[in-house]
């Protein structure tokens, strides 16, 4: 889901951002490591993951309310008549860069089937889960 940044088009990118004093309101992106353009040097920024980046991902409103969406992916999942395994694996390609395990296609399986009637709500819970992976905070 594009965050909306104030005074700025929908569906301007964090990328297109013409400067640093967007920094302040979007607290994602200095946890994240775009650099507040103090100085010249390519040292302002870190490739490195650290504790509050962890912090944010596991607790953020902001990426609750983006999984929560009635337009976001976990509201498309749930709405998809594909099987599970070809809906898995499309997410396990994006978000980890692999295709998920038999035990990971049978775990999941297993819990959307506990969860019937919630299946948003259950999907949510598997890509936050995916998001909060050392694979994927490696991958990204």
């Amino acid at each position: 889901m594009p965050t909306k940044y104030a005074g700025l088009p929908a569906g301007t990118r964090a990328l297109q951002l013409p400067d640093d004093s967007f920094n302040a309101t979007t607290y994602f992106l200095t946890v994240f490591g775009r650099p507040d353009n103090s100085s010249a040097c390519e040292c302002e920024r870190t490739n490195d993951g650290s504790l509050a980046q962890r912090l944010h991902l596991l607790n953020a409103k902001t990426i609750q309310e983006k999984l929560a969406n009635a337009q976001g992916l976990p509201a498309k999942l749930a709405k998809d008549t594909a099987p599970v395994s070809e809906k898995l694996r499309g997410i396990y390609l994006g978000a980890v860069a692999r295709v998920p395990t038999a035990e990971e296609t049978k775990t999941t399986e297993e819990f959307l089937t506990k969860r019937q009637g919630k299946e948003q709500e259950a999907w949510e819970d598997i890509l936050w889960a995916l998001l909060n992976t050392k694979e994927f905070l490696f991958n990204h």
